[in-house]
This record gives structure tokens, sequence and C-alpha cells, in this order.
């Protein structure tokens, strides 16, 4: 795991004194009149490789995204490295496993960063009257934290692959579970079913057994939810597309939830012609809308809509919100918030969205509610 002590044994391991930092607090002055240039450098080659750019939902979050790159420019030349430092830094690389951005862009982008700052730290340390010795150790002392920054990165990283692999290995031995006993679970609770409809005819009139036999009936429904759920854990089958009407099948899959003390409220663009798995993305829209309305105070609104490119499916209640801790952990397997789930549903839409080659994101505040923003690519018209 990435730790502090692993920052200091870096800097042992490749030199990194009490020299390098003294320089590089040194050269602030004299380079950070220039950090726009690097930012809007790095900028434009993030603007002409398309897969880089689509990291970014939009335009106003590469504007946040540039002032945390000044600010982080602000670090290299800032002069101290300790505890804190590295903990800003380890955050960076979290943020990025969460955005689920190829490791390969942060070598490229490294290197972009690396270059101008060597070149701007050459030539404005020529033109404060530095020694050579002072620049060599300077454009050294650069490299050196660049490469550490770089290490720190990709540790977080690997923590997200060895998490990611646990996770899956507990998952395959829970799958192997769901595909041996689902199917037997599934007769015991159809033969309730059928049941309980005989009995609620006889016992229409009395409304205290009737109560007991619809709350029976509610948790005969919620026992074959979580065995589908464990069954598409088993199957992991790819999507069987074929064209739906997205606003059918939002509309479809909503009218089955209830959501008693909860406004619903559907707004859904003329978009059609998606090109997905049918029951798949019935199952995500499911998932999704039944997390609201159990979140939800009063209120829950679901989107969909399309733009050039893009198929979008927006979720939002008005909860209680995420907490930071859980926001990090929303998509693992077997992790949950509610007292009553098992912890797969979300995950299994992640899994659903990405095989149809799109995305899943969640915007959530403690005590401002949740909205999930689930994307997914117009192949047919692309």
């Amino acid at each position: 795991m990435a730790s502090y002590a692993m920052f200091e044994e870096m800097a042992r391991d490749i030199g990194f004194a009490e020299e390098h930092a003294e320089l590089l607090r040194a050269a602030h002055p004299l380079v950070s009149p220039f950090f726009q240039e690097v930012v809007d450098r790095f900028y434009e080659v993030i603007a002409q490789n398309p897969e880089a750019r689509a990291v970014f939902a939009d335009e106003s979050a590469i504007e946040r995204q540039k002032v945390h790159l000044a600010g982080w420019l602000e670090g290299i030349f800032g002069g101290v490295y300790d505890e804190a430092y590295f903990e800003r830094r380890a955050r960076i690389g979290r943020a990025h496993v969460r955005i689920r951005l190829p490791q390969r862009y942060m070598f490229s982008m490294m290197n972009v960063v690396r270059v101008r700052l060597q070149d701007l730290l050459r030539r404005e340390a020529i033109r404060a009257g530095w020694s050579m010795h002072e620049q060599q150790v300077a454009i050294a002392a650069v490299d050196k934290l660049l490469d550490m920054e770089l290490a720190i990165m990709l540790e977080t990283f690997h923590e997200d692959y060895m998490t990611r692999l646990r996770a899956n290995e507990r998952l395959a031995s829970l799958g192997q579970l769901a595909a041996s006993i689902g199917h037997e679970l599934r007769n015991p609770l159809a033969v309730i079913d059928s049941s309980l409809h005989l009995l609620k005819r006889r016992v229409s009139d009395d409304a205290r057994i009737a109560k007991h036999v619809d709350r029976i009936g509610q948790q005969v429904g919620r026992s074959n939810r979580i065995i589908t759920d464990l069954l598409e854990l088993a199957r992991d089958r790819a999507p069987n597309r074929v064209v739906c009407d997205l606003p059918a099948i939002v509309e479809a899959t909503v009218q089955d939830l209830e959501h008693k003390g909860v406004e619903l409220t559907v707004d859904l663009d003329h978009v059609h012609g998606i090109w997905v798995d049918l029951s798949q993305i019935q199952q995500v829209v499911f998932n999704l809308v039944q997390n609201a309305i159990h979140a939800a105070q009063s209120k829950v609104q679901v989107r969909a809509r399309h733009d050039d490119t893009d198929f979008f499916l927006e979720v939002a209640d008005d909860g209680p919100g995420l907490t930071a801790e859980a926001r990090a952990r929303l998509f693992e397997p077997l992790f949950t918030t509610k007292t009553k789930g098992i912890g797969l549903g979300l995950w299994l839409c992640q899994r659903i969205v990405e095989k149809h080659e799109g995305t899943i994101e969640v915007d959530s505040q403690e005590g401002e509610g949740t909205r999930f923003v689930v994307r997914i690519p117009d192949v047919v018209r692309s």
C-alpha cells in the first residue's frame, strides 16, 4: 500500500536530498509566472487525443482540472515534501483510479510536463545567473521528484488492482455458489408466490391478514431479485444487442417499482434507436431507480437524453447523500450502504454498462442527495 515510508524509501534510493528541495524552492519565483503556459500546453495535448479528452465530462471539468494542475505545479516547487505532501499526491492518484484513467496517459502526460518544466527551469535559471552546477542539480531535482510522483500514482493503481483481484476471487466463489443453488431456490419461491395469490383471494376481507400476506409477497419479490443478481453474476455474459427504445425501457421498468411516499418524476427526451442488451439495461434502470427510491426523502428524478454521440440516463434523489468513503467504494462488489443490501446491484450495473462501452458516474455529497449518470455510446448512429 502507498505510504509515506515508501515515499521516503524512494527519496533515499534515487538520492533526492535537501539540496534538491532547497533548489526547487529557490526556483519557484523563477518558474511560477509560467505555470499557466505549462497548464495550457498540457491541455493542448489532451485536446488532440480523443480518447484522453473523453476522460473529462465537459469543458467545465477541464477548467476545474486546470486549476488543480496549477496547484500541483506549485507543490512541485514548494520545497516541502513531507507526509502531508505525500497524502495530497496519493489522493491525486486515487482520483485517477476512480475515473479509470488509462495508466499510459500518466506516463505520456508526465513527459509533457517534465519537458516543459525542464525548458522553463533551464531558461529562467540562466537569466537569473545560476551556476551550471545549480542548473544541473535543479533539473535533476525535477526529474527525481516527478519520478516519485509517478511512482505514487502507479502504486494507487496497484492498490486498486489488488483490491479488485481479491474481490473477483470472492465473487468467483460466490458465482459458483449462485449457479448451483439459484435455480433450486427459485422453485420453492415460485410455489410460495403462487400460493400467495390463492391465499389473497381467501383473506381479502381481513385487512390484518392481507397486510401480512402482502409482506410475504414483498419478501418473495426481494428474494427473487437477489437470486437474479446472483445468477447474472454467475453468467457474466456478453450483451445480446438489439435496437431498443430507451424511453420505453425506462417507462416499462419504472412502472413496476413501488415508490410510496416518494414523488417519482420521469423526463424522457425523444431518444430512440439505442443498441443494447434489453434485459441488461432494464436491470441497470431497475437497480438505479430502486436504490434512489430507497434513499430519497421525497423526490426521485429519472431522465433520458441524447447528444450527438451518446445516450444518457440520469437518476437523482434528494436523500442524505454519500460519504467520501462510500463514494470511493460504491461500485465494489459486496459493498453496500443499505442495512438490507448485499452489495451487488451497483457492481452489476457497472459491469453491464462497461460491457456496452459506456460509463457510470456518481455525483454525491453528504446532505445533498445523489445523482447517477449512465453514458452509453450511440454506436447505431456513429
